[in-house]
């Protein structure tokens, strides 16, 4: 029985736990029963029988508590009286209370935003194609192995150009640049990439195209893809935006792509 099916199991015996409790006497009645018949057809007297089943039987409170010990009610119990006793105690001291109700939530707090972080980074697979294959690379100082920094992008280059392992290399470098010329200027996350990073992590625009080899190249136009919520938010979806230009401190940049809302 899986722990789910358990606690669903102990809390619907707790619900109805009048009624349960009528059929464990019931139960041991019956038990009791059948065996003072069993020493009566033996040979024994009506009466003695009686007497020397309640005997063995012993008293029916223990065997009770043992029944309800394993259908889970004594943990359910013994988690009531502890509550009725907390709740006591805040009542009778409300400053400690509020220190131990804020203390509580701070530490649900911080576990939650820690396994949060811990399941989209170390749980949660990557929402991309083949996940399991991408490999994240940094730059390892010889004697700062715990100082990991970025990849330049000449350093990039060049291992890229003597790459036999993977399939393919992209490299990015995040930062925030102005939006302007579109209502008010904003601050918007962005992030200059090779134009391998899309076959990498296998994107597919929901409009116009991703970035082309020769978007890399030097002197080529500048270029940019846009997030879907980008173009909804700031360009209200407007279906002309590919081949039109933005600008991005104060500099022209031509969208020729969008990415949809999935695409992180």
């Amino acid at each position: 029985m899986s722990a789910l099916s358990k606690f669903r199991s102990i809390l619907g015996g707790a619900i109805h736990r009048d009624q349960e409790e009528r059929d464990m006497d019931e139960e041991l009645r019956h038990h009791l029963a059948l065996y003072t018949n069993d020493l009566v057809r033996s040979g024994m007297d009506r009466a003695e029988a009686t007497r020397r089943a309640r005997i063995e039987f012993g008293h029916f409170e223990p065997l009770k508590e043992e029944c309800r010990q394993a259908r889970g009610w004594r943990f359910l119990d013994e988690t009531a009286q502890d509550l009725r006793y907390a709740a006591r105690m805040f009542r009778k001291s409300p400053g400690f209370a509020a220190i131990a109700i804020l203390t509580l939530a701070l530490g649900i707090g911080a576990n939650t935003a820690i396994f949060s972080v811990v399941d989209a980074v170390l749980l949660r697979a990557l929402p991309y194609p083949d996940s399991d294959q991408l490999v994240l690379m940094f730059n390892v100082p010889e004697k700062q192995p715990d100082a990991l920094s970025g990849i330049s992008y000449r350093d990039f280059t060049g291992y890229r150009g003597h790459n036999h392992v993977f399939s393919e290399m992209a490299g990015n470098a995040f930062h925030d640049l102005t939006l302007t010329g579109a209502g008010e200027p904003s601050i918007v996350n962005t992030a200059d990439v090779t134009p391998e990073l899309f076959s990498v992590l296998r994107a597919k625009p929901l409009a116009g195209r991703v970035l082309l080899p020769e978007d890399g190249k030097p002197g080529a136009a500048a270029v940019a893809v846009l997030s879907e919520d980008l173009w909804r938010s700031r360009f209200s979806s407007n279906p002309n935006l590919v081949g039109q230009s933005i600008n991005l401190d104060m500099r022209s940049f031509t969208v020729v792509g969008i990415l949809p809302a999935s695409f992180r």
